[in-house]
């Protein structure tokens, strides 16, 4: 790749440090503040701290000691904040940011959700070079969108360490919805154990993080609900597969605290507002491996962007939000009063919670804990299944299966049964905008109960504008996310990214159907770089696009894709220790 962009410093990376001030980097590390993006009043046009408002915007990376939940930390920094700042850039213009890397190993920044030229995407081995230590590489694109988005390293297991930030992006010619002030809520999980540390965990033993597993207690609880028989049978059967019905995330709150804007539910970040304004807040989930469920006790929110796309309004009163995506919501406090922002991890091993209150020093009750839920035959991909599906599954082997669900499973058998619960239309495919069979769109997920409050699902999810190219897929690709947790071994088709002999190949412009078939019983949030996913969530003409794609254990989702940026990008799950056990592919545009 050509490295015109990229500068060699002069200077020894001591007096970079030293010289940090003409690089526009804040000295807030060394007070131990948080970011100071975190501004709690939300102003629409503040800055942060060394970072410029206008064309040019200047960013430094390094590891320097911070305070983290009242204990010492060694996290990257990005202009001595961790989280980094917040960016702010405008729809129409052209983007400069120039980043230096003064760390001792090389480094990246993926501006995650942005349509631009593949070589500023930012993935090292792709399409970009990466920043080796002492560095300045300087990002150049237009800007050709807005909303909510969000920045991080795509080198190692960087994000784990801080290594992210939000990017908010303002309209050219404003938004279909109207506030008054915002705040940025960005999600992040943080361990004080070294990153590698956690993956050589993961694969030296399964379920090394769950502290959560089922107890004698729970075997009686299930007795009395479904009776003995079945309650045996379910037993039975998650013994077979080695496994527990409680692995529901990899890395918990055993090892993690869940920070919002930095601070730790019992520093509790504050955003404040007055009574009758209608307060927009942007909620982006950039933490490595951990879902969380949102809520406001006591507040509706409605629902009005996701990944940055402006979605018609969905009232809620909760939703859940995947690694790397973003959700905008309104909401509009009318009274004097606290109210808790909750940030419930999936697996219920902890949260974060920051405060929406009038004046600071003011909180609201933490609502009661919901206890950790336990996986079902859904997540086997046995939800709509036939009894013939069931004898397939039978004749592969119920008991070979591993933790990945049915990475063990004749995979021929497994593609067979997909096929025949596709019920294609007589071209071979589904009309588009059609919610696939298989598809589990109207449920947000496990531990979800659906009548005890207004939970958002992908299936609510509508446009607010049809997308302009409103031809039908030409092809379909189906992809299998596939694995095996017992040996922390994550791929596509089977595959590892070390074993692919190439690059998964498109025709410029062309119109494709990608499905995305969950043989495993963990969620993926799964990323395409460089193009929009347009969610086929049975909204015709108005599906939603996405950057990110949640697919739950055993579903089978599709989206459609135009193909309409030329060159290499990166395809593969947001779970940071997914990807790096081998869940990625790179998918070429010629």
């Amino acid at each position: 790749m050509a490295r015109s962009s990229v500068i060699t410093h002069p200077l020894s990376r001591r007096q970079l440090l030293k010289g940090g001030a003409a690089l526009g980097i804040g000295s807030v590390a060394a007070l131990g503040l948080r970011p100071a993006w975190a501004d709690p009043w939300g102003q629409t046009n503040v800055y942060a701290k060394g970072v410029e408002k206008g064309p040019e915007v200047t960013l430094a990376i390094r590891r320097e000691s911070l305070t983290i939940d009242g204990q010492a930390a060694q996290p990257i920094t990005i202009n001595g904040e961790s989280p980094g700042p917040m960016i702010r850039l405008k729809e129409g213009q052209d983007a400069v940011l120039k980043v230096t890397n003064l760390l001792d190993q090389p480094t990246s920044i993926h501006w995650h959700g942005l349509i631009l030229p593949p070589d500023q995407d930012g993935v090292p081995g792709v399409s970009f070079a990466g920043i080796a230590p002492g560095e300045t590489f300087t990002y150049r694109f237009p800007v050709h969108q807005n909303g909510t988005y969000w920045y991080h390293s795509h080198s190692g297991l960087q994000e784990q360490l801080g290594h992210a930030g939000p990017l908010i992006i303002d309209a050219a010619k404003g938004e279909p919805f109207r506030y008054d002030r915002e705040h940025v809520l960005l999600l992040t999980d943080w361990t004080f154990q070294d990153p590698m540390a956690v993956f050589r965990n993961l694969k030296t033993a399964e379920g090394y993080y769950n502290f959560q597993e089922r107890t004698v207690a729970d075997f009686f609880a299930d007795v009395r609900e479904k009776g003995f028989a079945a309650t045996a049978q379910m037993r039975g059967m998650w013994a077979k597969m080695r496994m527990s019905s409680r692995d529901i995330a990899d890395v918990t709150g055993s090892t993690y605290t869940y920070l919002l804007n930095g601070h730790s539910a019992e520093e509790n970040w504050t955003a404040l507002f007055k009574a009758g304004e209608r307060i927009r807040l942007r909620v982006i989930n950039g933490s490595a491996m951990s879902y969380f469920d949102v809520r406001i006790p006591g507040l509706k929110m409605t629902v009005v962007a996701a990944d940055g796309q402006p979605v018609q309004p969905v009232p809620v009163d909760e939703f859940r939000i995947a690694v790397a995506e973003t959700y905008d919501v309104l909401v509009a406090p009318e009274d004097d009063t606290a109210y808790t922002i909750f940030a419930e991890s999936m697996d219920r091993s902890g949260y974060a919670r920051a405060t929406l209150a009038p004046r600071e020093g003011m909180a609201a009750e933490i609502p009661e804990r919901r206890r950790i839920a336990d996986r079902g035959m859904e997540a086997m991909g046995a939800h709509g299944m036939d009894h013939g599906d069931m004898a397939a599954m039978d004749q592969a082997g119920m008991s070979s299966m591993d933790h990945a669900g049915m990475s063990d499973m004749d995979h021929a058998s497994m593609q067979g049964m997909a096929q025949e619960r596709s019920r294609m239309n007589a071209n071979g495919m589904l009309a588009a905008g059609v919610a696939q069979p298989g598809s589990r769109y109207g449920q947000a997920g496990i531990g979800i109960a659906p009548d005890e409050r207004r939970v958002l699902v992908y299936r609510d999810l509508r446009a607010f504008t049809p997308w302009p190219d409103r031809r039908e897929p030409q092809r379909e690709l189906e992809l299998h996310l596939t694995g095996n947790m017992e040996r922390y071994m994550w791929s596509f088709d089977g595959k590892k990214f070390s074993e692919v002999t190439g690059p998964i190949r498109l025709e410029k412009d062309e119109r494709l159907r990608l499905i995305l078939v969950n043989d495993t019983m963990m969620e993926h949030p799964i990323h395409l770089h460089g193009m929009w996913m347009e969610l086929e969530n049975g909204q015709g003409e108005l599906i939603p696009r996405k950057h990110t794609l949640n697919v739950k254990p055993g579903e089978r989702v599709s989206a459609l894709i135009t193909a309409d940026a030329e060159g290499s990008w990166a395809f593969h799950c947001h779970l940071l220790y997914h990807m790096d056990a081998g869940m990625f592919r790179v998918v070429k545009v010629s």
